[in-house]
């Protein structure tokens, strides 16, 4: 095997099975972990699995703690490679007419509208209205949409509005339940999380999450709602949350076996 411990330079990468791994450092405290991220390289465009340490190990710590839980390694680096595969071949959302995505909970199928233009008044931009399991994309024939990643765009932007009026109501009703105040929510992509919280009561949510049902939604509101409270996944944060949201255990589980759909929604 390589060596590639050194006493002087700081560990880069690290041999897991037949593969070398790069070692990125960040703020975690006192655990190792496997995640994969989006290459910066072109050349690798599937992007890579990288180990993250504390940055506050030492080498001679980080090649104790690394060569200790080799084992644990190869199997985690398994375990995540099945679920890449898995997430390669979902099936993919283009757009077109007939192809269904969820929208709280509900499958939905596309269908268009074509509508002509009212006089000589400029014509508003393509509406999505969604109802008895449908998803009409209404079009004005003057500028239909030129492609279906248009299309896309325009749900993507209708499903971020949709989340954003969904919350409102809801944040405020488990804010007074569970006794926090928040500040600013954004509603933005992320590719491997569902929200955050920051320290100084901002939130954040992923748009995705609006194809889950709505009791699993409210779920992810509670859990960054829990946050402003205790700032970690400790147990005391874990027993507030429970404490507040009784299908906690049901909702992480639903979120587990369909997450990975949502996520590969409209990935670019």
């Amino acid at each position: 095997m390589l060596n590639l411990f050194t006493d002087t330079q700081p560990l880069t990468h690290h041999q897991v099975g037949v593969h070398t791994l790069p070692i990125v450092r960040t703020v975690r405290k006192n655990s190792i972990a496997l995640k994969h991220r989006e290459s910066r390289h072109s050349r690798n465009r599937g992007g890579e699995v990288v180990i993250l340490v504390p940055k506050t190990y030492s080498n001679k710590r980080l090649k104790k703690v690394l060569l200790s839980n080799q084992t644990w390694l190869e199997q985690s680096l398994n375990r995540l490679t099945l679920r890449l595969q898995k997430a390669i071949s979902l099936p993919k959302f283009s757009g077109k007419k007939g192809e269904s995505f969820s929208f709280l909970g509900e499958e939905v199928v596309v269908v268009y509208e074509l509508a002509e233009p009212k006089g000589k008044e400029v014509s508003p931009p393509p509406m999505v209205h969604i109802k008895n399991k449908q998803c009409t994309i209404r079009l004005i024939q003057a500028r239909s949409l030129k492609s279906e990643r248009q299309v896309c765009l325009v749900i993507e932007s209708f499903m971020k509005q949709a989340l954003q009026d969904y919350l409102s109501p809801v944040l405020e009703h488990y804010a007074q339940r569970i006794g926090v105040m928040y500040q600013a929510v954004t509603v933005k992509g992320y590719k491997a999380r569902w929200g955050s919280c920051y320290s100084d009561g901002r939130l954040q949510f992923n748009w995705r999450l609006i194809q889950a049902p709505s009791w699993v939604v409210d779920y992810v509101v509670v859990h960054e709602l829990c946050h402003l409270v205790h700032p970690n996944h400790s147990r005391d944060f874990w027993a507030l949350v429970q404490a507040h949201y009784p299908k906690t255990n049901e909702a992480k589980a639903y979120i587990k076996q369909h997450g990975k759909q949502w996520i590969s929604f409209l990935q670019k």
